[in-house]
């Protein structure tokens, strides 16, 4: 709270400094490419002292924003040069990634980041995620030189019910980008993140919205100390990694890593020495025989975890 606080302050603050940066940007676009570029919005960077974002729309380029970055002084044209075509190369980018998975049967509905973790919509099934994945590595395959390495997939009724754009005049890069659409597809229902290596093989992990993990978190301790408990190890259970992967070819099964702790949780026993990996149903209910791997901490550093 006293974070956000400071935080608009520094913001009320900036806004004359922004108002200057926009005035000194919308000159130097007009000297350097008159007719071009317009001024969309500044954005006071905090702290105050560090000047404004400024973004520009490219008349010429509905997809394109240009960012630039604007202290005490006007930029210099060399400098709005490169961020103009900054914007226009991720423009040519997100135009050949969206047609690449339009090819595909695939409609982007978001950004994570400029042109990067696109979103799209699907209800993968067991007897269909193999195919969803080998279809979009084939789509990122032949989209822009340098393809995004992870697809996001939301389920269609998140999908349906996006809010409605507030600007739809906005660049494309700037819509597909916004915070508030982004919120919607990642907070209400779990969604899946297929990513791909170098060589094109997939991985499919389940992501919680932060509202939702507690329940699975939940879940997946008491099934590990249900099972301790019935082995006799006298271990407990420390903590439940946040990451998990679908099990290859099913959407029904998860794989988690459970961090176990030897006797009393007290002093570096707390950290846990020790890893549960377990398969789970949705829910978070022990699905087979877990594995349990002893001293994988380096002293009290990190956990040396194997892939899931």
């Amino acid at each position: 709270m006293i974070v956000s606080a400071v935080m608009l302050l520094g913001r009320a603050a900036g806004l004359p400094a922004a108002r200057r940066a926009k005035r000194l940007a919308a000159g130097a676009a007009d000297r350097g490419f008159p007719g071009r570029l317009a001024v969309i919005s500044a954005r006071p960077c905090f702290p105050a002292s560090g000047g404004a974002e400024i973004l520009f729309r490219v008349r010429d380029d509905p997809d394109a924003v240009v960012r630039l970055r604007v202290d005490r002084a006007a930029p210099s044209q060399a400098r709005l040069a490169e961020a103009v075509e900054e914007g226009l190369a991720a423009a040519r980018r997100w135009r050949a990634l969206a047609a690449a998975l339009h090819a595909g049967g695939h409609q982007v509905h978001a950004l994570g980041r400029i042109v990067a973790d696109p979103w799209i919509a699907a209800a993968p099934t067991n007897d269909t995620v193999a195919d969803l994945l080998a279809g979009l590595r084939d789509c990122l395959a032949a989209g822009p030189e340098a393809p995004p390495t992870a697809v996001m997939v939301a389920d269609p009724v998140v999908v349906r019910s996006l809010p409605r754009e507030r600007d739809p005049s906005l660049p494309t890069l700037l819509r597909l980008n916004a915070n508030r659409r982004l919120a919607a597809l990642s907070g209400r229902r779990p969604y899946y993140r297929a990513s791909f290596d170098a060589a094109g093989a997939p991985e499919l992990s389940l992501v919680h919205p932060f509202t939702d993990w507690p329940r699975y978190e939940a879940a997946v301790t008491a099934s590990a100390a249900g099972w301790l408990a019935r082995t006799g190890s006298g271990a407990g259970v420390a903590a439940v990694m946040s990451h998990t992967r679908l099990v290859p070819g099913r959407v029904d099964r998860l794989r988690v890593h459970v961090v176990l702790h030897d006797g009393p949780r007290q002093g570096r026993a707390a950290l846990g020495d020790h890893v549960l990996t377990a398969t789970t149903d949705l829910d978070g209910a022990f699905a087979g025989e877990p594995t349990v791997l002893r001293d994988v901490r380096d002293g009290t550093g990190p956990l040396r975890l194997p892939p899931l």
